[in-house]
Formats: structure tokens, C-alpha cells, sequence
């Protein structure tokens, strides 16, 4: 079994390389040997795995890092529209500030070091998000949303306090005060074809393939990898002290009776604002033109990418 990690040195100050090297011996006695590959900048990682891919020179491609990374990764599955491999599994050793991604994963498996061990892997689901006339293509396994996740995103970025829940609890409360929520048409196609359309003062508009974002928030609990549809969360404009007080529900698996929060399933969606807002895909802020209103538009690829689970 010939394996290859890939890394990001400089992730969380260089604290992911030390905590690598620290568990490196019990990876080496669980897995055998693996070569390492260190990323030398934003969108390294996309560009190596698309090249292992293509050059299938490994049995297994483990991402040691956190979700941005895992992001990176998946764009790496993706060449013109197509997946390039899905015969050599992605696999994670988390070593992420969030950690959301993963928390699926375990969720979905009995014994994760066992899985990668046994590079047991099934093909999922995958989002495509592109902006008006397919412009920018993004791969997501996760969850990605625009609105007030996208600011809080930007701002934290900005930030030196990024580590852990606290931060993004921080950090989406001292972005909600100075909010305004934007008026948005939302079109929605469900599996059976049906359609849904819909006005609403946005405050939040997340599309999730899996359960957890923003350090811990469980905004779609009952997700599914395999199921060939998004779990929608609408965040509409309510009154923010109501957004505070109950914030505990997106930890504790209760969004479904948040105020404000209406809850859709579909295959395919469109979301046009009277203002561009901002977006981000597992904290990765998408960088665009904001002073031109975009749309965005999201559709989910089924059982397209092998994941070791």
C-alpha cells in the first residue's frame, strides 16, 4: 500500500506540523511507510492532488489538517467538470482548528484508523457551486454558505483569535450586531423535480452535503454523504437578540426549532441577492468582485468521489 500525506507547514502558525511530527511514529506503526508532501502555498494542495491522481502513483491520498485543507483536496478530485480518479480514496488525519469535516466522517464509521488502514473507502457525494454562467467552479464535500457565515469568515481570517469553538462563536456574534440582511430570490429543485421558489430577507443560506460547520454547529443533523441531495438551512431576518438566545440549538442538533429557520432538501439550487454577500466553503472565504452583484448556484455530483470512511 503506498500512501502519501500532504501537509500544510505554515497551518495554524506552523502548530499542525508539530502536532504531525509528535503522532508521525504511531501513523508509521498503524500504516506502514508514507511519504509526506509539504504545500508551499494556497492551492498547492489541489495542484498535488490532481497530479497523484493523474499520475496514480499512490493507493491512498491522506490530507493531515483541518477543513480548509480537506477543501483544497476535493477541488484536487476535479478536472474540467470530471473527476479525475475515483479509485484512489481521500483519508484524513485531523489536525484542523474546526475539525467539522471530520465529525461527520466519525459519525459514518465504527473505527476511522481502522478504515484507513484498511483504505476501505466509499464513493459520495459531492457539491459544485459556481457563480452567474457557471464562472468559478467550487467543489465542496462539506458545507459552504453566503450571507453572514461569509463575513464572519472574512473577519476571522483577519483575526489573530481563530482557535477553536470560542472563536467562531466570537466572531459570529460581533458580525451579526453590524449585519443587515439582504433580500434574496431562491430557486430550489427537489429530487422528484418539484420546484420551490421563494423571497427572503437572508441572514444565512447554508448548503450542506454533511452535518457540521463553523467549529461545532450542527446545521443539517440528519445529512447523508450518499443520498444525492443538499440539506438547505435558511436563515430568514429575525429579531437578533432571538438568533442569540437560541444559538445553543445549532450545537446541540435543535436547529429545526430555531426561529427563523426553514429547512428545504433539493438537487439543485439558485440564490440571486439584491447585493453580492459573502461566501465560504469550510472557512475558506470565496474571493470574487464585490462591487457587482453575483448569483450563485449550487448542484450536487452523486457518488463521484472515493472517501475513506
Amino acid at each position: 500500500m503506498k500512501r502519501i500525506v500532504i501537509l500544510n507547514p505554515k497551518s495554524r502558525h506552523g502548530a499542525s506540523r508539530i502536532e504531525f511530527e509528535k503522532m508521525r511514529k504511531d501513523l508509521e506503526n498503524d500504516l506502514g511507510f508514507f511519504d509526506i508532501y509539504y504545500t508551499t502555498a494556497p492551492k498547492d494542495c489541489t495542484r498535488k492532488v490532481k497530479e497523484i491522481l493523474q499520475k496514480k502513483e499512490y493507493d491512498q491520498i491522506l490530507i493531515a489538517g483541518g477543513d480548509g485543507s480537506i477543501n483544497e483536496a476535493t477541488n484536487g478530485y476535479f478536472e474540467k467538470g470530471k473527476i479525475i480518479n475515483s479509485e484512489i480514496p481521500l483519508g484524513i488525519i485531523n489536525l484542523g482548528t474546526g475539525g467539522d469535516f471530520i465529525k461527520t466522517i466519525n459519525k459514518n464509521t465504527m473505527n476511522y484508523p481502522d478504515s484507513l488502514k484498511r483504505n476501505s473507502f466509499q464513493l459520495v457525494d459531492v457539491g459544485l457551486s459556481t457563480l452567474e454562467n457557471g464562472k468559478d467552479p467550487h467543489y465542496f464535500l462539506n458545507i459552504t454558505s453566503i450571507g453572514l457565515g461569509g463575513d464572519m469568515n472574512r473577519q476571522m481570517k483577519a483575526s489573530s483569535f481563530q482557535m477553536g469553538q470560542l472563536a467562531y462563536f466570537y466572531h459570529s456574534l460581533s458580525v451579526l450586531f453590524k449585519f443587515t440582511p439582504t433580500k434574496c430570490k431562491i430557486f430550489m429543485k427537489q429530487e422528484n423535480g418539484n420546484e420551490i421558489n421563494l423571497e427572503s430577507e437572508v441572514v444565512n443560506f447554508f448548503v450542506c452535503n454533511a452535518s457540521y460547520s463553523g467549529g461545532g454547529m450542527m446545521w443539517a443533523p440528519k445529512s447523508s454523504l450518499t443520498d444525492g441531495v443538499f440539506d438547505l438551512v435558511l436563515v430568514s431576518n429575525i429579531p437578533k437578540h432571538k438568533l442569540i438566545l437560541e444559538s445553543y440549538k445549532v450545537y446541540s442538533g435543535q436547529i429545526s426549532t430555531m426561529s427563523g429557520v426553514s429547512e428545504y432538501k433539493a438537487t439543485n439550487v439558485k440564490v440571486i441577492p439584491e447585493r453580492t454577500l459573502s461566501q465560504e466553503f469550510d472557512g475558506e472565504v470565496r474571493q470574487m468582485d464585490y462591487l457587482n452583484t453575483h448569483e450563485y448556484n449550487f448542484n450536487i455530483i452523486p457518488r463521484v468521489l472515493p472517501l475513506v470512511i
